[in-house]
This record gives structure tokens, sequence and C-alpha cells, in this order.
């Protein structure tokens, strides 16, 4: 007997509810509802499932802890508001097929006792949102939704952190996109909270809570059949950037990157070879001479790298590495939240610090290493993870092509083209191409958007905010009292001036 298979992406979209079960079997749902809640959570322990959003976390444990948590009101929440530059992947299995996360997200309210799931993504992901509509509406008439679990679509702002769970949950209640404190995970203070009812709520992304309906479907022997010990069963892989065929892949996981470069997205750009990969911006970029290192969390891990959402951006040689760290930490400093200080302040030295080395007027041999000391000093009491992104990948670029820097400090009006990010809106299967959000560009610090034609501001309106402390070396908060004393220059300014004197005295990096 054949075994099953338990992949994602249909070879051709599903159009209809009929047309999905009659090339997966029963209902998944139906199933699980004649089973007991710890049955499920045993199998999807045993199935090795970890979270594909990006931290890898094992989903039955995550159950699991909703599952035994006293508070009576339990909610489900999809995350559906994916963001992170370089990953298309959850918009595209929506796409071809939205009743898997659907008939995940129902087993996960049968299993968690949940009296509503919601499912929330961006506004903008207008062939998304009708589409997962339409299939509820469709798995409404045929009696798998009922009335004993409400499911509601929300749709969230554009924000970069819309993606975090905790500010998820934010905008789900109807705030905004701004990450709560990191001592009270949704797993324990879920959804309108009150002291006495903590009401804890199971989030997950969309490829996560798809791959559990066949799991409940197969068990979990079948879904460890593809994959690693590490991270067993498929991935979908985002590729874009410098590729020949831009794309979104299910593969096993622990297939080599360079295999799926290969074979799928048909390697680099004629007279082109890859120098690097970006998994998003949440982890150091991959070099090209490791690109054999296996699709998993561990060995990406190992390798200095990360898994992350599995969204992959190929730079070839053809492409500025200065110019590539401007942008992302431009992105950075932008989607910044500006909740917590030291993150805003921080990833703007470093973003300031990075343009500097394109401007003649502005330019000197210090600003790499200003730009080291932004990023490493972003992560001070964060609510998210963002800051850490950047101490991460903003710093590993500055150092593993130092030579690169120190040649565009040296040569600062030489002309090299600006790297978009790649925040992806939308793909185009027969053109086989990703077109970008060109928005991006003109989004400032404030979360506001900028006139094309209109010069983008030197300085932006600082929002209003409560006094908040930074932790800082004690000769180097002398210095800044010191230049916070003088007059005749912008702030900012005074504080560069006091860091590169401090920095100059130090002799060495942070």
């Amino acid at each position: 007997m054949p075994a099953p298979d338990l992949r994602l992406l249909p070879r051709a979209a599903h159009s209809t509810y009929d047309a999905y079960l009659a090339a997966v079997g029963a209902s998944a749902v139906e199933k699980a509802r004649k089973l007991a809640p710890e049955v499920i959570l045993r199998e999807l322990r045993a199935s090795g499932l970890r979270g594909r959003g990006g931290a890898g976390f094992p989903t039955g444990t995550k159950w699991t802890s909703v599952h035994r948590n006293p508070c009576p009101i339990r909610y489900v929440v999809v995350n559906a508001a994916e963001g992170e530059p370089g990953t298309f992947k959850d918009r595209w299995l929506l796409r071809q097929n939205p009743y898997a996360m659907l008939e995940g997200m129902l087993i996960a309210a049968h299993v968690v006792g949940a009296r509503a799931a919601y499912i929330a993504m961006k506004r903008s992901f207008t062939r998304e949102l009708d589409r997962v509509r339409r299939a509820v509406e469709e798995m409404t008439a045929a009696g798998i939704i009922d009335a004993d679990t409400s499911v509601q679509l929300v749709e969230g702002p554009e924000e970069y952190l819309f993606g975090e769970e905790k500010a998820l949950l934010n905008v789900v209640e109807g705030s905004e996109p701004l990450p709560r404190t990191p001592d009270n995970p949704p797993y324990e203070v879920g959804l309108f909270a009150t002291p006495s009812s903590p009401n804890p709520a199971l989030v997950n992304n969309v490829e996560t809570m798809s791959h559990v309906a066949g799991i409940v479907r197969h068990g979990a022997d079948a879904f460890r059949a593809r994959g690693t010990a590490d991270t067993p069963g498929t991935l979908l892989v985002t590729i874009s950037g410098d590729v020949a065929r831009p794309g979104v892949y299910e593969v096993d996981a622990g297939t080599p990157l360079d295999e799926v470069l290969e074979t799928h997205a048909g390697g680099p750009r004629p007279g082109r070879k890859f120098v690097l990969a970006l998994s998003g911006v949440s982890t150091a970029p991959l070099a090209a001479e490791r690109f054999h290192v296996p699709l998993e969390f561990g060995a990406l891990q190992h390798a200095g790298a990360g898994l992350g959402s599995a969204g992959f951006v190929l730079v070839d040689d053809a492409a500025s590495i200065p110019r590539v760290a401007q942008s992302v930490a431009r992105f950075l400093y932008v989607e910044s939240c500006n909740q917590c200080s030291a993150c805003k302040a921080g990833l703007r030295l470093a973003s300031r610090a990075i343009d500097e080395i394109f401007d003649p007027a502005l330019a000197t041999p210090d600003d790499p290493e200003r730009a080291l000391f932004g990023a490493a000093s972003a992560p001070q009491g964060n609510r998210c993870y963002l800051p850490v992104q950047g101490s991460i990948l903003i710093p590993s670029l500055l150092r593993r092509y130092a030579a690169a820097f120190s040649d565009q400090v040296a040569h600062p009006s030489r002309e090299t083209a600006p790297w978009p990010i790649p925040k992806l809106v939308d793909y185009d299967e027969t053109a086989r191409a990703f077109r970008y959000d060109e928005r991006q560009a003109l989004k400032q610090p404030d979360w506001t958007y900028r006139e094309p034609s209109a010069p983008a501001p030197k300085r932006e309106a600082p929002r209003p905010r409560a006094a908040v402390a930074v932790r800082l070396a004690p000769d180097l908060a002398a210095r800044l009292h010191e230049a916070a004393e003088s007059s005749g220059l912008e702030l900012d300014r005074q504080v560069d001036a006091a860091l590169r004197e401090w920095l100059a005295a130090r002799g060495s990096k942070p």
C-alpha cells in the first residue's frame, strides 16, 4: 500500500471543499471530533511537528500548554499576517489550499476547548481574504463549521510587527500592532484577558496549522516519513531575489539549500554566481559556500544562520553588500515600534551610519563601527525579537564583508544600485516573478508614508512617550551628557560626535 501523501500544496489549486476532500480523503475534523483531545495531543507530540513561523517551537508542547491551562475561556488564532521579507509561502498556501488550514484550526479548537477561532491577516491580502471567506462559507454549508465554534477573520495593518504573535493579539482585540511585555506569552495570557481570567490563546501560523490535518488523518509515523528527526515533514520554501525561477516550493525538510536552488529555482541568473542568502531579516546570512546545508532548524543554526520561515533571498555578485545592509537596517529601524527606546535609537544609529558611507559629505572611516555599536545596543529589555534580529544580522554583514564596507567608505561617491527590501506582495506564476512593495521605501519611522515626490525628512517627529532609561557604559554616558549641554547642532549629531570620540578612545569594536 503506497504511503499517504501529506504534502500541503496540490498540483492544481483546490477549487472547492469537495475537491479538497476528493484529493485527501475523509474529513480530518470529523475524525478529530470523535477522539479525545489527549489522543490528538499524543499524536501531535509524536509527530515532532515544529512551528513553521520562524521559531520552530514544538507544536504539541504549545497545544498541551493551552489544553492544560485551568482557565475555561480559551481561543485559537491563526497568524496569517505574513510580512517577513522574502516570504510568501503562507499566502501561496491559502491561494492553493485554504481547507487544510481551516481543518487544522478547527481541530485545535476541539483540542483546547476554544470558544472562538480568529484568522488574522493584513487587509492588503485581498486575494487571500476572499479565498478564505469562500472556504469558510463552504465548510459552514457542509456543517464542518458549526455554531459551537465562532470563526472570524480579522483584517490588520501593514506593519511588520503585526506578525509578532503578541502584537497580533492586540490587533484582534482592536488595538495597535504593538508587542506586549515578554513575560506573558499568548498561551498564558491570551485574548480579552482580565486579572481573574487570562484567556490563553493558541497561536500558530498558516503552514503549521495546515500540517495538523494530515497528522490527524494519517498519523505521526506518516508525517515523520518525510523530513528529518530534527525537523519532520515537508517545508514550504520561498526563493526570491537574484535567482532564475523565484517561487514557493514544497520540499522534504533536510533537503540541501543548493539542491532546492538548482532543481526548483533554476540556479543563479545567467553569468552570475551566488554570494549569500538571507533567511528573511531574522538571522545571520548564509554564505554561498555553505549552501549545501540541510534545510532544518538545527543544521542551519549550527551553520551560523537559521531556517526562520524558510524564505530565502538570494544575493549574487552583481549586488553591493553595503547596499543590502543599508536596506535591511532601514527596514528594521522603520518597523521598530518605539516602545523600547534602545531598539529605536540603536537601529536609527545603525541605519544612519550605513547611509553615510554612500554620502561623500558625511562618510567617515568609523561609520561601520558606529553601525555595529548601534545594532548591538538595540536589544535592552525588549518586548519582541526585532532588536535582536538587528543585533545579529547587521553586525554579521558588517563583519563578514568588512572589505566591501571599507572600500565603500573609501569611495563614497561611487554609484551603486540600491537594494530593494524584498517585501513580497504578489506572485505571478506565469512569469515566475514576485512583485515587491514599492511603498516600503516611502515608509517613515513613525509608520506614516511620505509622498513620492517629497524629499525624505531629515528628522522624524518623536511620538509622545514616557521617559525611559537605556543602560550605557559610565564613560559613554558622561560624554553624552556633555554633548547634550553643547549647542549649535541637532541632538542626533551631538550624540554621534560624542559616540565617535568614545569609540576612538576605546580603540576596539563593541
